[in-house]
Formats: structure tokens, C-alpha cells, sequence
């Protein structure tokens, strides 16, 4: 008996295996033959990249891994048109008019539709005749705010404690909520971060132009977001909205009483059937002094029973009370 054998089949699995690895077949339907999208990596990473692009695929778009000549439209995030074309000409790509340039906001429209929609200018990658100030422009006139010192991650950004942007955030956040309610995570996280900017900018922003450049942002040409109006005005929502003000009570639990027919709390309470976990019962027993905010003074009496404390043991300890907590 040839001892050596079954380790020498092993090992001409394993080189064959190698030489020929399997191809992954592919399950998707391609619905919109005419666009080639290619999502830019750059500023974006390789998980998300690839989480889009199977979304893209999944929802009968045809997506490339790789620029190539069939690519009609290069998405980028993050990213403004110089820096695009800066990356296209590393590409050895001469020739950039042969596509579109859109930015991430057109790729989150096209997925919430369900379909391409149309690349207007908004949407667009262009370069900005008003993005450098000229030298007869007033002192006055010339932004002392630069875009570009704005990072894209929140963690590396400085936020004003009065939000000078109050009535654009307060839009962003109802539409990423709605997105939260139907367990949309990709769109709720991009309204998070558009209003994460927002917020951390030290002034109130009253033209287009104080938004160029800057990341994450979906522009509101009308001043106020219509879709965020609706969605206040959606049954679905505002049912929602109570639900899961609730402790205890999440997205799948509100999805379970609205299938039922339940749309206000009083409903909920009213209906013998319904089985609460300890936690919800413990939510809707102790409900108003959860969902109220803790006031100044309280907040004071609390900071100065804890300094009280800490300075027995240490006397030169510095005691900040700080921050917020979302339930």
C-alpha cells in the first residue's frame, strides 16, 4: 500500500483547484441595457463599493467592476469633478466627454426608483464657473468658509452646539427616519450624514453655493423638501412614529401592529391580544417620563451631586456634563 497516495491526491485537488477556480454565476437580470454604470472607489472603500454595485445589479442595472469603453456613467462619491478627472487621466482615459459624471445622489435616485432616472444638472459633475472667487469681487461677498476643510467622516468634523441649518436637518432627518421605518439602510444612513454636515456648519446656508463642494449633501432647490412633507403626512409614518417611541418597541414590532390594523398607542394599549415583552410593558407604564426631555436645572442638580462626589476623593478633578442619548 502506497502510504504516500491520498496525500498526493490531496495535493492535485488543491493545484487543480488553483488552475481552475470556479466562476460565480451570475443571477441577475439586466432591465436597462443602455447604461453601464461604474462606481469611482475612491473616497468610498471596497465594502460599500461592492455592497452598491450588487445592489445596483440585483435592481436590473447592468454594473461594470472595471472602467471600460462600454461604461456610459461613472458614479463618485465624495468626489468633485477636477478630482474625477484627476482619477480618469491615471486611467490613461483621454477622452472623459464620452461619459457621465454624476455624483452618488443620481445612483441613490436611480435605487429608490426602482429605474434610471434622469441625469439633470443636479445630479451632474461639472466644473463650477463661481467655485473660486474672483479678484474684483467684493470682501464682502468672499466666502471665508472652505468646502474642502469639511471631512467626510463626522468623527473628524467639529459641530456648533446651535445648528445654524435647523429647518434643512430637520428635513434630512424625517426622510432618514421614513428610511429607518422601511429598513432602507443605505438611504437612511445618506440623510444622517447630509444632515451631520449640515449641522456642523457655523452658518446658516442661504445660497447654492454655500453647499458646493461640501459631502454627503442632497440640495433642496426650493428652499424646503416637498418628500419630507409628504412623508409627515404618511399614515404609515406617523404610526411608526409613535410605535417606536416606545421602549422596547423597534421597526418589526411596528411593522406587526400596523399589518393589524393598529395606527395610534391608544389602539395598542386598547388591544387585549397583544402580548408586550417586559421591556415594551415597561415602556408604555413609564412612557412620558421617557420621552421627556431632561431639563436644564435637572441636569445642573445632577451635575453637581456628581462633582460633589468626585471632589471628595479627588479636590482638582474637572466634571463636564455633556452630550445627548438617543433611547
Amino acid at each position: 500500500m502506497d502510504r504516500n497516495r491520498p496525500l498526493a491526491a490531496a495535493s492535485e485537488r488543491k493545484r487543480r483547484k488553483g488552475m481552475h477556480p470556479p466562476k460565480p454565476s451570475c443571477s441577475y437580470e439586466i432591465k436597462f441595457n443602455k447604461f453601464v454604470i461604474f462606481i469611482m472607489q475612491r473616497k468610498m472603500g471596497m465594502t460599500r463599493r461592492t455592497f452598491l454595485m450588487e445592489l445596483a445589479r440585483s435592481k436590473g442595472f447592468r454594473v461594470e467592476s472595471e472602467l471600460s469603453d462600454s461604461v456610459t456613467h461613472i458614479v463618485a462619491e465624495n468626489n468633485s469633478y477636477p478630482e474625477v478627472l484627476d482619477w480618469l487621466r491615471g486611467q490613461a482615459v483621454g477622452d472623459s466627454s464620452r461619459f457621465e459624471l454624476l455624483d452618488i445622489s443620481w445612483f441613490i435616485a436611480c435605487m429608490e426608483a426602482g429605474r434610471p432616472v434622469d441625469s439633470e444638472m443636479k445630479y451632474r459633475l461639472v466644473e463650477q464657473a463661481d467655485q473660486y472667487p474672483s479678484l474684483n469681487t467684493p470682501e464682502s461677498e468672499v466666502p471665508s468658509f472652505t468646502a474642502s476643510k469639511v471631512s467626510q467622516y463626522s468623527c473628524q468634523r467639529k459641530t456648533t452646539l446651535n445648528n445654524c441649518n435647523k429647518k434643512f436637518t430637520d428635513a434630512f432627518e424625517i426622510m432618514a427616519e421614513s428610511y429607518e421605518f422601511k429598513e432602507n439602510e443605505i438611504l437612511c444612513l445618506e440623510f444622517l450624514r447630509a444632515a451631520s454636515v449640515l449641522k456642523s456648519l457655523p452658518f446658516p446656508v442661504t445660497r447654492m453655493k454655500d453647499i458646493q463642494g461640501l459631502p454627503c449633501m442632497e440640495i433642496i432647490e426650493e428652499g424646503e423638501s416637498s418628500r419630507a412633507k409628504d412623508v409627515l403626512n404618511d399614515e404609515r409614518y406617523k404610526s411608526f412614529k409613535q410605535f417606536t417611541s416606545v421602549f422596547g418597541v423597534g421597526v418589526k414590532t411596528s411593522e406587526k401592529w400596523f399589518r393589524m390594523g393598529l395606527r395610534t398607542l391608544e389602539e395598542v394599549k386598547a388591544d387585549k391580544t397583544l402580548k408586550l415583552s417586559k421591556m415594551q410593558k415597561a415602556g408604555f407604564l413609564y412612557y412620558e417620563d421617557l420621552v421627556s426631555c431632561v431639563s436644564k436645572a435637572e441636569a445642573d442638580a445632577v451635575s453637581l451631586i456628581v462633582k460633589n462626589t468626585v471632589c471628595t476623593f479627588l479636590p482638582d478633578a474637572l466634571v463636564t456634563i455633556t452630550g445627548g442619548f438617543r433611547r
